[in-house]
């Protein structure tokens, strides 16, 4: 019997001591769940933008007694946009006109913009109270006029409707613009067609653009496709499927490019979405997981009632082009849908950028010339652009890419590479 006390008494001092140690180390749900780490938002380690930061002008003409010019260095230009976002607009609203002003600075967009989106771009009195009475109309130039007592005036006009003038928005700043245009330092520029239309294109007559050597990293095919899918079903070198079978990544170009596509996109309803909602989706979208690697600007839109929005890279103000398409990112969105149905990008990211090998000179005779010798019309000529052509580099193990300037034009929606003397004139 002593025995058995004994043994009991050890039984009970070990239970003692076990449930001491647990109500020690006793950790409540509601403190437990303070601690579980929650899983950050896969991303591409780029940027969120805004909508002015992808949406902004392409060209910026001066035009004063007659004659045409435009900034003489990009820095210039952008600045100047920059300030143009600050300022106030007052007393805007719809209008019409007989003609436009022959004094102006004017503003060409590479792409139509809402009305309702104008208070994203510039600083409208009154906010979405105002542009909200503007109508679904859009524009793709704007004019602004100077006035006698030091303010000025903007005029937005969409150059695509049967009368642009009949159906403008007007609006005042109470800055000047006199100092802007009566600045020496401005360029020359040469009008396109020898006819008098009021939506020409203007060419510099001669100006210098620095090129650029860079250092480029690519996005990992693997952080591309885990922001659409988990667990895809279908793992190989250039195509990853999910286990539903609904979505699909593929990737070309050596890993340099990736595309997304929904594959049941027909189920979704289509709706009356308009198009600047669409854009704003697209816009959240790449936000959601910081998909601006580089410098972005929306360069083309296509579509009815589901669009499809093309973004270029851009570097030191200049549109990139590359023959393989590293220079783009294009997402198509459906109404009703927050997601897009197909997602195509360059996975190229441009960093530093090396020593510039030097300056060249781009002259407007090289188009003019251009033009004449390939046959092509300038009545089809949609836009032309100076811009940096893309190659690789071979003579830098660091600096992988050749950033070229040159002159590009637009015919058809397609964009091609003037060929001088020392261009291939690639598309």
């Amino acid at each position: 019997m002593e025995t058995f006390n004994t043994i009991l008494l050890v039984i009970l001092v070990a239970l003692s001591l076990i449930l001491t140690a647990y109500v020690w180390t006793f950790q409540p749900n509601s403190l437990r769940s303070d601690q579980i780490v929650t899983e950050e938002p896969k991303t591409l380690d780029g940027e969120v933008k805004q909508l002015a930061d992808i949406v902004q002008p392409e060209h910026v003409y001066v035009h004063n007694n007659n004659k045409h010019f435009i900034f003489s260095a990009k820095k210039k230009e952008q600045a100047f946009e920059e300030e143009l976002a600050q300022w106030t607009l007052t007393n805007t609203r719809t209008n019409s006109l007989d003609e436009l002003p022959e004094t102006s600075i004017e503003l060409v967009y590479p792409v139509a913009v809402s009305y309702s989106q104008l208070n994203a771009l510039f600083q409208v009195e009154g906010g979405e109270n105002v542009t909200s009475n503007l109508g679904d109309g859009v524009f793709n130039r704007v004019y602004l006029k100077p006035n006698e007592d030091n303010t000025t005036s903007l005029i937005f006009v969409n150059e695509n409707q049967e009368d642009p003038l009949g159906d403008v928005v007007t609006a005042t700043a109470a800055r000047s613009i006199i100092d802007i245009m009566n600045d020496g330092d401005l360029i020359s520029a040469l009008p396109l067609s020898d006819k008098n239309a009021w939506n020409q294109i203007y060419l510099p007559n001669s100006i210098q653009v620095n090129d650029s050597n860079v250092r480029s990293e690519t996005i990992s095919r693997s952080v591309f496709a885990d922001i659409y899918m988990e667990e895809p079903s279908v793992r190989g070198s250039d195509q990853y499927i999910d286990t539903n079978r609904l979505k699909s990544v593929q990737f070309k170009n050596n890993g340099q490019a990736a595309s997304y596509n929904f594959l049941n996109s027909s189920s979704a309803r289509m709706g009356t979405t308009n198009r600047a909602d669409q854009l704003q989706a697209a816009l959240n979208t790449i936000n959601s997981h910081k998909g601006w690697t580089n410098d972005f600007n929306l360069f083309a839109v296509n579509g009815e009632g589901s669009y499809t929005f093309q973004f270029r890279m851009v570097r030191n103000g200049y549109p990139i082009f590359q023959t393989n398409g590293l220079s783009l990112l294009s997402i198509r969105m459906v109404s009703n849908l927050p997601d897009p149905v197909s997602y195509e990008r360059t996975l190229l990211h441009l960093s530093a950028t090396g020593k510039s090998d030097g300056a060249k000179t781009l002259e407007a005779q090289d188009v003019l010339e251009w033009l004449e010798e390939n046959q092509y019309n300038k009545r089809d000529i949609q836009d032309v652009a100076i811009g940096y052509m893309l190659e690789e580099n071979d003579t830098s193990a660091i600096y992988k890419y050749h950033m070229r300037p040159s002159w590009f034009v637009k015919s058809q929606g397609e964009w091609e590479e003037v060929e001088t003397s020392d261009t291939g004139g690639e598309s």
